[in-house]
């Protein structure tokens, strides 16, 4: 594992950014917001189902009547050779716009995700440092 990561019970392990809050949303679903909550990360994972881009696009169809939602690219793609979907989009929540990107991709019948959201703002700092934890990010 790369130095620094921490072991999920969602069965993968990634490096979060340092002195970022850590939140356990499920056994298998862990999020990290930013000291200033410009950014958001979360990780997760569960059995998969149907196919992830099904699932996503009917998602998307929900998302469609939220604040604001603009759907920039919702595509398959692989992620270290897997099947994968990326998701990215941009929405309003209280007043403020916000960025996404949802990246899910299975292995061995299970689904993971590695997610971002951020303000449009911190753009570049926040892509950098979505990548630095999608390269670390290791299935168990």
């Amino acid at each position: 594992l790369p130095p620094g990561s921490r072991r999920e019970a969602g069965g993968f392990a990634w490096v979060p950014p340092e002195d970022w809050r850590r939140d356990v949303q499920t056994g298998s679903e862990v999020h990290y917001t930013s000291p200033d909550a410009a950014q958001e990360l979360a990780a997760k994972s569960s059995l998969a189902r149907d196919d992830l881009m099904d699932s996503w696009q009917k998602s998307e169809e929900n998302a469609q009547q939220g604040q604001r939602y603009r759907k920039i690219r919702l595509e398959r793609t692989t992620f270290r050779g897997h099947p994968a979907v990326v998701w990215e989009y941009t929405f309003t929540l209280q007043g403020d716009p916000w960025h996404a990107q949802l990246l899910g991709f299975t292995v061995d019948g299970k689904s993971y995700q590695i997610n971002t959201w951020y303000r449009p703002g911190i753009e570049t700092e926040a892509l950098k440092t979505y990548e630095k934890v999608k390269d670390t990010f290791t299935v168990l």
